[in-house]
């Protein structure tokens, strides 16, 4: 039987992104204040009905001490006056410096985020490699140019590789190395080594487990994978499925039991599904596809107000296998671009579809779309492309998309987080586009 559980407020952070509009979406609808923040005015948050008010602060990344000074002052000047729950859902990068600073922020607010020294044991990647060592579970090869500067040697059998740095997102930095030679001018070039690792390249596929501990205790679970990636192969995933989670279940326990985790988190996954899974990369927050895994039935941000304000989680998390959901135009972005990438249709403007995709995940739409008429119009087989691209789209035709919702309709509307983000910075916000240099969002 569910807990009367209190509706109080709750501050989530990141108001820029669709994941702090589905936990908006998930508290709001059930009757809790929500309040969003950024270090910009104009969010997708701003917009929802979900949210009853915003409010900007420092940016975490730039002024982190600042940050916690505004967020601080906000969390006092915006408490409860009648005793209600009081909550601060971190949403992004940011969860690492306010779990960091969560005894003073507990003060004031119940912090929902991870303990840190549980956080800095997984993230970033070069300590989740020592931790999972420690800990005796399944990880690729992997050791730091650093080591390779220092006398360490590979073979032409351990290629190809793949090189990543140790803090980034979303993919970003990550660089496959197919031979020795190739090697060897990036461990010359490398401005810094200590931050660069390079792994073993697994085959298979990559998938995504989510889960909410509770002191360790795995108390929810739901897995996905990307069927499609806008840039394709390596960015952020607009087209999801679920799967079954139980290869990934064993793993993950063994992990997050030992450290006493408590909150949420998500795991990456390479398998190539008969073996035992590679763990790849643990992301201590909420993650890019949130709204699929709640509209596969496990509603995160939900369960984790109710771990946080009762103590314990009875809302029914039984995801449903084969659920879909899409990111509605970047989804038909990364239809075009497969067309574009085969050998038939667009192979003759294959240069001009790439000059587009360049531009727009930059930013520069009328550019981009200037591109993209050269490329839809070069050598083009219309017939044959057309058929490939509706028989892509029909895959999700009737799936939910998580740029449009009927029952918050100003959001909806253009997906106004993109254009705000498009205008405040000239570009895609990071949980949605591939930074090849990895120069962003670092925060800490």
């Amino acid at each position: 039987m569910a807990l009367d559980i209190p509706r109080g407020r709750v501050i989530v952070t990141y108001g820029r992104s669709l994941m702090a509009l589905t936990i908006a979406h998930s508290l709001g609808s059930r009757g809790v204040e929500v309040i969003g923040c950024d270090d910009v005015g104009l969010t997708v948050l701003s917009f929802s009905r979900y949210a009853k008010r915003t409010f900007v602060h420092a940016s975490a990344a730039e002024q982190p001490d600042r940050f916690i000074d505004d967020l601080e002052a906000a969390i006092i000047r915006n408490k409860p006056d009648d005793g209600r729950p009081y909550v601060l859902m971190p949403c992004f990068q940011e969860t690492r410096l306010i779990a960091r600073h969560a005894e003073r922020l507990s003060r004031h607010i119940t912090v929902a985020a991870p303990p840190i020294a549980a956080i800095e044991a997984v993230d970033p990647k070069d300590h989740l490699l020592k931790t999972a060592r420690a800990f005796g579970l399944h990880v690729p090869a992997t050791c730091t140019l650093a080591e390779l500067r220092a006398g360490r040697t590979l073979t032409a059998g351990d290629f190809p590789l793949l090189l990543k740095p140790a803090w980034g997102v979303g993919g970003r930095g990550i660089r496959r190395i197919d031979t020795p030679e190739a090697l060897a001018r990036v461990v010359e070039a490398a401005p810094d080594p200590e931050v660069m690792l390079l792994q073993q390249f697994v085959v298979g596929q990559d998938y995504c487990l989510t889960a909410l501990f509770d002191h360790g205790v795995l108390k929810a679970s739901a897995a996905y994978r990307n069927l499609s990636q806008f840039p394709r192969n390596t960015g952020a995933g607009v087209l999801r499925e679920t799967v079954d989670d139980s290869p990934f279940l064993d793993t993950a326990r063994a992990l997050f039991g030992p450290l006493g985790w408590t909150g949420v988190v998500e795991v990456d996954f390479r398998w190539d599904g008969t073996g035992q899974p590679y763990l790849i990369e643990v992301n201590p927050r909420f993650w890019a596809g949130l709204f699929h895994t709640v509209e596969s039935g496990v509603d995160f941000p939900w369960m984790l107000y109710e771990l946080v304000t009762a103590g314990q989680v009875t809302t029914p998390a039984t995801p449903r296998l084969g659920q879909l959901t899409k990111v509605g135009g970047l989804y038909l972005l990364a239809a075009v671009q497969e067309i574009a990438d085969s050998d038939e249709g667009f192979a003759a403007s294959r240069a001009a579809w790439k000059a587009a995709a360049h531009k727009f995940e930059s930013g520069k739409l009328l550019d981009a779309t200037r591109e993209l008429g050269r490329a839809l119009t070069g050598g083009l087989d219309v017939g044959r492309t057309a058929g490939r691209l509706k028989a892509a789209l029909g895959t999700a035709k009737n799936c939910p998309n998580e740029l449009f919702r009927s029952e918050d309709p100003l959001v909806s509307l253009g997906a106004l987080f993109v254009l705000a983000s498009l205008m405040r910075h000239g570009r895609l916000p990071p949980e949605l586009r591939y930074d090849s240099k990895a120069s962003d969002l670092m925060v800490e």
